[in-house]
């Protein structure tokens, strides 16, 4: 069989598409793979190292955030050029390696390799991160044969509810059996230490840095906590200053750094996790079983990371506050309120167990393959 995966532009799109291909690997180790995705983002790099082979494909986000008319002209006319380019491109390739499957994951580089995918005859599916479905899978899901997603209630949104199955967001087993003790000696973290995982992403988040600045200045030099901030690469310099003009000392008990490459012992030696709500970064707290403090990004599309970030502060797994409200001060009064509150953040960790996806990829894949069988 042969498998062709696309969706990136992000880790949130770019990892439930990594997850999906292990299963297949896994169940059909002689299947073919093959990954379109944009050149410029990180399923160019990170595609090849887990193992499949990348092409690229022309695509170009849509932005009509800001500007006037003529700014929306201009983004739609080089959007609109773009995804033409790469509709070409998709068409090229997919008649060489013919696939039997195309699966999407998302993002704007998605659109025209699935559209492409569907006009030559292959069984398309797609699946859904987010609460709020992005652009392209609501474009997209008229083509696809199974929609998959992330939360519940998202079948109205995508317009199909009779091919539409919730099954949450496949996570890497990797992050499924994190041991607290194990990933705080990978880091060299003392055992027994408060530990605050804070981060915003790869471009990171002023708001997120502001609180983790703060709680730096409380826990500065004092024994039996430990902050991990991963500050963004294009705010590692900014903040670095700030914390040395604070008197902050790095390198002890406070870590700071531009791009966290090995999140996942981040997430399994924390104690409490300050994060965005990034459905894939949701997923991997849920299924490690960890609390956490969500500030959603405000400008996510249809304000998808409001209502990811609801679902798990509903469920008693988190505690959310909207940037606005995001004071440092008071963020970092509620960190020292959980931590001091007996047995607080082992009952957010357990919320967070009880809602967390299981055998996501499995269900994924057993779907996809009773369908393509008909």
């Amino acid at each position: 069989m042969r498998v062709l995966f696309t969706g990136g532009g992000s880790g949130g799109h770019f990892f439930p598409a990594i997850a999906i291909a292990e299963e297949f690997k896994k169940r059909m180790p002689d299947a073919e793979m093959l990954y379109l995705g944009n050149k410029k983002a990180l399923e160019s790099r990170e595609a090849p190292a887990h193992g499949i082979e990348f092409k690229a494909v022309p695509s170009r986000c849509l932005d009509l955030g800001y500007g006037g008319l003529f700014a929306h002209v201009y983004e739609m006319f080089a959007s609109s050029t773009q995804m033409s380019a790469g509709l070409i491109k998709s068409n090229s390739i997919i008649k060489k390696f013919k696939p039997d499957i195309a699966i999407g994951t998302g993002g704007f580089v998605s659109f025209p390799v699935i559209l492409a995918a569907e006009r030559q005859g292959v069984k398309c599916y797609i699946h859904e991160q987010n609460a709020a479905p992005g652009r392209g899978n609501r474009v997209m899901a008229k083509k696809a044969r199974r929609i998959f997603t992330g939360f519940p209630g998202t079948e109205d949104s995508l317009g199909f509810p009779e091919k539409t199955i919730y099954v949450g967001n496949p996570v890497r087993e990797e992050f499924y059996s994190l041991d607290k003790k194990t990933s705080r000696k990978s880091l060299g973290i003392p055992e027994d230490d408060f530990v605050v995982f804070s981060v915003g992403g790869s471009l990171g988040s002023e708001v997120l840095n502001d609180v983790a600045l703060e709680y730096a200045k409380r826990i500065n030099k004092k024994e039996g906590s430990t902050l991990i901030c991963g500050t963004g690469r294009p705010l590692l310099k900014e903040y670095s200053e700030k914390a040395a003009k604070e008197g902050i000392e790095l390198g002890g008990n406070i870590h700071m750094d531009g791009f966290i490459s090995n999140i996942k012992d981040c997430i399994g030696a924390a104690d409490l996790v300050i994060c965005r709500a990034g459905a894939m970064s949701i997923a991997e707290l849920l299924v490690a079983g960890r609390p956490s403090i969500i500030i959603p990004y405000p400008g996510s599309v249809g304000d998808h990371q409001y209502y990811n970030a609801k679902t798990v502060q509903d469920a008693g797994g988190a505690v959310m506050y909207e940037q606005k409200d995001a004071d440092p001060v008071v963020v970092c009064d509620k960190i020292e309120e959980l931590r001091n509150i007996p047995g607080k953040l082992d009952e957010m960790g357990e919320a967070c167990l009880k809602i967390a996806p299981t055998a996501v990829a499995s269900k994924i894949y057993e779907e996809i393959m009773a369908d393509y069988e008909k």
